[in-house]
């Protein structure tokens, strides 16, 4: 059965809305202060007016000021899938992220061994929290693909380098188009126009995932009903910002 956050994707494309996952992230290593004194919920709510399909948290504290509470705080605020983002490592964070509110978890490659994905990948199957399998490179994506993910997650920057590389959406163009029918495929970082969404959609993906470009505006809402405005003229062959 499809998790709450891969059907809130496709329903989003049933219905013909753009399929945008909103990153609520407290500190941006590269970008600074993201939350700017907004509480969380408060952030939470308006997004989900804004029209985001689902939410995701950063919960990794020392590099980017998140928290369980966090999670628990968004979780409770609105009624869409929350995605939470961290560098798990015990299969036991699935379940903890399932008692503060998560329902689905970023699994990425390039921080988790082998031998250890396997045993996260399984568990959550066995609790019903839905993984993001996350790739940044070719070799990645071979390792993602073996576990037959419901939902894969394409990074556009290297989050070895706590993404403070300048990231590039072909990343997404050169990894989408060898993501097998039926996997849902979501890219994330470095989408910082409605040219760069577009692009990411063409190339195939069935979801942004993006927190920076939208945390920094300051009219939330606003930001978000301009963002899908220009992402359909810039679908119509307009990849501009």
């Amino acid at each position: 059965m499809a998790g709450a956050l891969s059907s809130a994707i496709r329903r989003c494309d049933e219905v013909g809305r753009y399929p945008l996952i909103a990153d609520i992230k407290p500190v941006s290593p590269r970008d600074g202060d993201l939350l700017r004194h907004r509480s969380p919920g408060e952030l939470a709510r308006a997004l989900a007016g804004a029209g985001a399909c689902a939410l995701s948290v950063v919960t990794e504290s020392r590099n980017f000021g998140g928290s369980l509470a966090m999670l628990r705080e968004v979780a409770s605020a609105v009624d869409l899938p929350v995605l939470r983002k961290d560098f798990l490592e015990h299969p036991d964070q699935v379940d903890e992220t399932a008692a503060y509110g998560g329902q689905a978890v970023l699994l990425t490659l390039a921080t988790i061994p082998p031998g250890r994905l396997e045993q996260l990948y399984q568990r959550t199957l066995e609790t019903g929290v839905e993984a993001v399998v996350e790739v940044h490179t070719a070799e990645e994506l071979k390792r993602a693909l073996a576990l037959c993910p419901a939902i894969l997650g394409i990074n556009n920057r290297d989050l070895l380098t706590l993404e403070k590389d300048s990231g590039d959406v072909r990343v997404t163009e050169t990894l989408a188009p060898l993501v097998p029918d039926g996997i849902v495929t979501l890219s994330e970082s470095s989408l910082l126009s409605a040219g760069d969404i577009a692009r990411a959609l063409a190339a195939g993906a069935d979801a942004v995932l993006v927190g920076t470009a939208i945390l920094q505006a300051d009219d939330l809402t606003a930001h978000i009903r301009e963002l899908f405005s220009a992402v359909r003229r810039a679908s119509a062959g307009e990849f501009s910002p």
